[in-house]
C-alpha cells in the first residue's frame, strides 16, 4: 500500500503539475512539499503546520483528504513507536541513590542542629528577654519623671484639660469631639477620581495628576470611587495611614473613617 508521500506525489504527476506549480498556487514552500511527499514529516512541534500544508494540499489534488490526514497521523505514529523501541533503557547507577541519600542526610542534621541551638529555647529568665529591665543608672531619672507628672495632676494651679491640649494625649478620646478630622486623598500616579456627597451630589470628578492632592473633614462622609486604588495615599490629620486598594483595584462609594489602616 502507497504511503501518503507516494499519493500525493502519483496524483500531482497524473494532473501534470510541478512542484513549483504547487508551491506557487498554494504558497507553499518546495520544502515542505518534497518533505510532504518524500515522508520526511516528524512529529515535532511544527506537526501542526504540516498538517495544514497536507489538507491544503490533498483538497487541492481533489484527494480524500479525511482518509489521507488519518493515514498520515498513522504513519507518523508508527514511526514514533518504532524511534521508541530503538531507545536503549539507561540503567539507574546506585552511586547517584547513595549521593543524594548522604546529602538529604546533611541537610536533615543541620536543620536539626539550627532548631535546637536557636528556637527550642524554653529559658524564660530576664537574661533572654527581648526588652531587657531599665539600667540602675537610669532608675534614678525615670522615677524623677514619674513624680514630676504626678505632681502636675495633684496640683489645683494648673487645669488637667490645658495640659492635655499641650500633649500627646489631644488625640484621646475625650477631646475628639471639639477637633475637625481631615482627610488628605495624595495621588501617586495619574488616576481617576470622584467624590460624591450624602445626596450624590458630584464633589470632585477628575484624572487627578501625580502628586495632586484633595482633603476634606471627615464627617462629611464622601463617597469615594477610583480607578486605580493603589495609585492613592490615605493621610488622616496628616499621619500617613497607608493606601485605599491594591494597585489595579477598581473602588466604589468607599466611605473613609478615622480609624482607616491599610
Amino acid at each position: 500500500m502507497n504511503k501518503v508521500g507516494q499519493i500525493l506525489s502519483i496524483e500531482r504527476n497524473s494532473k501534470n503539475l510541478s512542484i513549483s506549480d504547487i508551491s506557487i498556487e498554494l504558497k507553499i514552500s518546495k520544502s515542505i512539499i518534497n518533505d510532504l511527499e518524500n515522508d520526511n514529516i516528524k512529529n515535532n512541534s511544527d506537526i501542526i503546520f504540516n498538517i495544514g500544508h497536507l489538507r491544503s494540499y490533498s483538497n487541492f489534488l481533489e484527494l480524500d483528504t479525511d482518509t489521507i490526514i488519518k493515514k498520515f497521523k498513522d504513519e507518523v505514529s508508527f514511526n514514533i513507536n518504532e524511534e521508541k523501541n530503538n531507545i536503549t533503557p539507561i540503567v539507574e547507577n546506585n552511586f547517584f541513590k547513595i549521593e543524594k541519600f548522604f546529602a538529604a542526610s546533611i541537610i536533615l542534621i543541620v536543620f536539626t542542629s539550627f532548631y535546637l541551638l536557636f528556637i527550642d529555647q524554653n529559658d524564660n529568665e530576664i537574661d533572654f528577654a527581648l526588652v531587657p529591665d531599665i539600667p540602675e543608672s537610669l532608675e534614678p531619672i525615670v522615677e524623677k519623671a514619674n513624680t514630676f507628672n504626678n505632681d502636675l495632676f495633684q496640683s489645683n494651679d494648673i487645669d488637667k484639660s490645658d495640659l492635655l491640649n499641650n500633649s500627646s494625649a489631644i488625640a484621646s478620646s475625650e477631646f475628639d469631639e471639639d477637633i475637625s478630622t481631615i482627610a488628605t486623598l495624595k495621588i501617586l500616579n495619574p488616576t481617576w477620581l470622584q467624590l460624591r456627597d450624602g445626596s450624590n451630589n458630584i464633589v470632585l470628578s477628575k484624572l487627578m495628576d501625580k502628586d495632586e492632592e484633595f482633603s476634606y473633614e471627615l464627617k462629611l462622609n464622601y463617597n469615594i470611587t477610583a480607578g486605580n486604588a493603589g495609585n492613592i495615599l490615605v493621610l488622616i490629620n496628616g499621619d500617613l495611614r497607608g493606601k485605599i486598594g491594591e494597585y489595579g483595584d477598581i473602588i466604589d462609594s468607599f466611605i473613609l473613617h478615622k480609624d482607616f489602616t491599610n
